[in-house]
């Protein structure tokens, strides 16, 4: 390792563990809870099996969970023990991103432009959420890696991981062996026949995994769980219209346009001009994009599975190192280099608040605003105390009821009994602009009609209560 690479990877692991003490309590968010659930079961059956039962069960495959699970036998059952494992993965995924960096820079390129990547919004702010997408993206990195070196054992255990991480890293393996083919055919790699072991074996052991799940629960891929199933069905038109347009808005999201739109134009010049035949770092870097960009949409776009911007981090971050190459390959003064820099470092550091009105759903764990969240509620939660309010009068979409499992806090089941939301029925509403679940028209209503009590907010995050005024 260079010394210029121990340098920033010695910065980088700092700021990773100043975050890790900062965070030390911080509870799961969002997807995460759920992750905290199955955790939680496979620790509480003492690692008995790694499945979790099919009410449980999205169908993602368990290495995620049961490495909590682990973390939690070993060091105690925990937010910080997760928090552990977090930081450790967030460090794998760091040194890939400079491993990338090394390979895939011109020469004439400082490395430490390679923080341009390091500070992408929905990047920095999955390094502090316990869902398993860094884990996916450290798998997805090391097999880029491996790859450019033709090294196939490494990118074994790559693309096993993918498989048995999420069930997106189906996604990956194929876009990373089309990309493989891609590259043996333009001759940007040279093709090695033992790569191929590569595949037999992450395929055989996904493979051996699945015919394990359907002996143990009668079902693969497809969760019979009626919470999940409905995620997996195919979109009508107008849906899929949607799911259109929120792919787009998640690459341009936070920040990400001031990217975006000049690289398209850049890109547009390079194949024009045909500089990408005398630059095949660019050249396997666009290719990268390209495939990954076009997987996700065939794979996300048709069904019916929420988008997050998590989902796309890889292309977030090969749209960044495509930037930089080509930024530095354009005749431009040093000054202007420079400004397009600064633009970029201000839009992704003010993309974190970003706050869209509460009728638009929001990735909210793109972005480091949902940190603005906990406070709010629990400020919220001792104003009902003291105003001696029953949870059981109030209607919520918030998911107030799993809280215990956001805290591994025990005392936290006992004390939430909220009602599902019902704007006919509901004596109190509880609404806070972090979920997505509330329909506009329910939104307008309670704004418009419904008695205000009382209101926690910072920096645009915020909790209502609401009094029905019948």
């Amino acid at each position: 390792m260079l010394k210029q690479e121990k340098i920033i990877l010695l910065i980088v692991s700092f700021f990773l563990i100043v975050e890790f003490f900062l965070s030390f309590d911080l509870p799961f968010f969002w997807d995460a809870v759920t992750k905290s659930s199955r955790a939680d079961w496979i620790y509480s059956n003492n690692f008995s099996t790694l499945l979790v039962p099919t009410n449980l069960n999205s169908g993602h495959p368990p290495l995620w969970i049961a490495s909590i699970a682990l973390f939690w036998t070993i060091f105690g059952k925990a937010i910080w023990s997760a928090r552990l494992l977090l930081l450790i993965v967030n460090i794998g995924v760091f040194y890939q991103l400079l491993v990338f960096a090394r390979k895939n820079f011109q020469n004439s390129i400082s490395l430490f432009l390679v923080f341009l990547v390091f500070i992408e919004p929905t990047l920095v702010a999955q390094t502090t959420n316990l869902n398993n997408d860094m884990l996916l993206l450290f798998f997805t990195l090391l097999g880029l890696n491996s790859l450019f070196s033709n090294g196939y054992w490494l990118y074994a255990i790559a693309l096993t991981g993918l498989l048995l991480t999420n069930l997106r890293g189906i996604y990956c393996l194929l876009a990373l062996a089309i990309i493989h083919i891609w590259f043996c055919r333009v001759q940007l790699l040279a093709y090695n026949k033992k790569m191929l072991r590569a595949y037999i074996i992450a395929i055989a052991i996904f493979i051996g995994f699945l015919f394990y799940q359907y002996s143990q629960l009668g079902w693969i891929l497809i969760s019979e769980s009626n919470n999940y199933k409905k995620h997996r069905e195919v979109a009508g038109i107008l849906r899929i219209g949607k799911n259109a347009a929120a792919f787009i808005k998640n690459l341009l999201d936070f920040g990400r346009f001031a990217i975006w739109i000049p690289l398209l134009v850049m890109v547009f010049k390079f194949i024009k001009m045909k500089k990408f035949n005398n630059d095949a770092k660019s050249y396997r870097i666009l290719i990268a994009l390209a495939v990954f960009t076009c997987i996700f949409f065939v794979g996300f776009v048709p069904f019916s599975n929420p988008m997050g911007p998590r989902y796309f981090m890889i292309c977030f971050i090969l749209a960044n190192f495509l930037f930089i190459n080509l930024l530095c390959n354009f005749s431009l003064r040093i000054l202007k280099r420079k400004i397009a820099v600064f633009i970029i470092i201000f839009f992704f550091v003010t993309g974190h608040l970003w706050i869209y009105p509460s009728t638009i759903s929001q990735g909210w764990d793109g972005s480091l605003s949902y940190l603005n969240y906990f406070k709010q509620e629990e400020q919220m939660l001792q104003f009902l105390k003291e105003e001696q309010l029953e949870t059981s009068r109030i209607g919520t979409n918030i998911p107030l009821n799993t809280k215990w499992l956001a805290t591994l806090n025990l005392e936290d089941r006992a004390a939430n009994n909220f009602q599902d939301f019902n704007i006919k029925t509901n004596e109190y509403i509880l609404f806070s602009n972090i979920e997505n679940r509330t329909e506009n028209d329910d939104i307008h209503t309670l704004k418009n009609s419904w008695k205000t009590i009382k209101t926690f907010s910072q920096l645009g995050v915020f909790i209502t209560l609401y009094k029905n005024p019948n």
